[in-house]
């Protein structure tokens, strides 16, 4: 569990240096629907997606991309941490209460 929280936490982190550093130098990377889609929050939410449902990886990605977005950001401090809990938090609710996944073990 432990050397999944620190491959969580390098991944975010080279990804966060990819969005600082590499993507704002392409027009197609600054564009305003890139402030939303990002290299951060698109890996958290799809993390979310996809991992089984007594798994709380998504919740560690989602606050420590979140953090590393807010030191970067001109928002608030805590904004991107709220929007990422908030998405973890609408698809745990979402696949729990509505999607049946069917087992094969």
């Amino acid at each position: 569990m432990i050397k999944k929280m620190i491959l969580i936490a390098a991944a975010a982190i080279a990804l966060f240096l990819l969005q600082t550093s590499f993507a704002p130098h392409f027009a197609f990377f600054a564009g305003k629907w890139f402030e939303w889609a990002n290299f951060i929050t698109l890996p958290a939410v799809l993390f979310t997606l996809f991992e089984r449902r007594r798994h709380n990886f998504g919740w560690v990605a989602a606050v420590l991309g979140g953090f590393l977005l807010d030191i970067y950001s001109a928002r608030f401090f805590g904004f991107w941490i709220m929007v990422l809990s908030f998405a973890v938090l609408a698809i745990k609710f979402g696949i729990k209460k509505y999607v049946r996944i069917p087992s094969l073990w």
